[in-house]
C-alpha cells in the first residue's frame, strides 16, 4: 500500500550531544545537528594521534556544507549529483523524471552518496600529504539522515558502525546495518570464534574510494530518530536505549539521559548522540 505523503519537520525538536566518556583522553567523535531540523550527522574518528578527531570534523564539515547548500536551494533547482573525481568535484544535473517526489528522493540519495565520497576524498588526501599509506592514518565512520524537502521521507546514509535508529510507537529498530567484521560474521551464521566488534570494513579516509550505503525511509508524525556512535550502543542494550527515548520525549533531555546512562555503564568510548522527533507541518 502506498505511504501517504505529507511534509514533516523537526524544527525545535532536535538536539545532539557529544561526550569524551570515562576512559578516553580525547574525543574523536564529531556531530552536526541542523538547527532547522533538516539533517543530522554523527562521525566517529579513528587514528588516535594520527588525527581521528580531525577526520571526523572534516567529514562533518564537508557533508554538512553540501547538505546545507542543497536544503537551501529552490526546489526547481534540486537534482542529482554525479561525476565524483579524485579531487571530490561534482557535476550537478536536474533529474528529468515527471514524478517530482520520486525525482527528489533519487536526487537526495545521489547527493548523500556524493557528499560522503567527497568527504572521503578530502580525508584521504590529508593522509597522503602526511605520508600515510592506504589503511593507515586517520579515518572516520559516518552516519546521518537528511529530510527530503517538502516530504515525509528521509535519506539515511552511513559507512562504518555508527548507527541510525527509529522509534515508532512500541517499535525500536536500527535503520542501518554495521559495516563491521562482527556483523559479517553474524550474517554468515556466527560459526566459530566471534571477531572483535571494532574491526570496521568501511570507513572514510582509509582508501581512495568508499562505497557509502544510502536508503530512503518514510516517517510518520511522532517518529523519533536517533543517531549514535558505538560509544552508546556498545555500552547500552537496545532495550534500555528505547526505554530512555520513550521516557524522555524532549530531544535535549533524551540526549543528556543517553550520555549519562552510557557513562554510568562504564563510558569506555566517546559517546555521541543526536535525537529528533518529527511532527506534521
Amino acid at each position: 500500500m502506498p505511504v501517504a505523503t505529507f511534509a514533516l519537520t523537526a524544527t525545535g525538536r532536535i538536539a545532539g550531544r557529544t561526550d569524551v566518556g570515562r576512559a578516553r583522553a580525547r574525543n574523536e567523535d564529531s556531530l552536526h545537528v541542523d538547527p532547522a531540523g533538516r539533517f543530522a550527522i554523527v562521525c566517529d574518528g579513528m587514528g588516535g594521534h594520527a588525527g581521528g578527531d580531525i577526520a571526523s570534523r572534516k567529514a562533518v564539515e564537508v557533508i554538512a556544507g553540501l547538505l546545507e547548500d542543497a536544503a537551501s536551494a529552490p526546489p526547481c533547482d534540486f537534482g542529482g549529483v554525479e561525476g565524483d573525481g579524485p579531487d571530490g568535484g561534482d557535476t550537478v544535473r536536474t533529474l528529468p523524471e515527471p514524478d517530482r517526489e520520486e525525482a527528489a528522493i533519487r536526487g537526495a540519495l545521489a547527493l548523500a552518496r556524493s557528499a560522503v565520497r567527497r568527504a572521503n576524498a578530502r580525508i584521504h588526501a590529508l593522509n597522503r600529504q602526511r605520508g600515510f599509506a592506504d589503511g593507515r592514518g586517520m579515518g572516520t565512520t559516518v552516519v546521518g539522515w537528511w529530510l527530503v524537502p517538502d516530504s515525509n521521507r528521509i535519506v539515511a546514509f552511513h559507512a562504518g558502525d555508527s548507527r541510525l535508529y527509529r522509534l515508532r510507537g512500541g517499535e525500536f529498530r536500527a535503520l542501518t546495518r554495521d559495516h563491521s567484521l562482527y556483523q559479517l560474521w553474524l550474517d554468515n551464521g556466527g560459526n566459530g570464534t566471534a571477531p572483535h566488534r571494532n574491526i570496521i570494513l568501511r570507513a572514510l579516509g582509509t582508501g581512495e574510494e568508499v562505497e557509502p550505503e544510502a536508503a530512503a525511509h518514510a516517517l510518520l508524525p511522532d517518529d523519533v530518530l536517533l543517531l549514535c556512535s558505538d560509544g552508546l550502543n556498545g555500552m547500552l542494550p537496545d532495550t534500555l536505549i528505547a526505554r530512555i527515548l520513550r521516557q524522555e520525549p524532549d530531544p535535549e533531555r533524551a540526549c543528556a539521559a543517553l550520555v549519562d546512562a552510557a557513562n554510568t555503564a562504564g563510558g569506555q568510548d566517546n559517546i555521541t548522540v543526536a535525537v529528533a522527533r518529527f511532527s506534521a507541518t
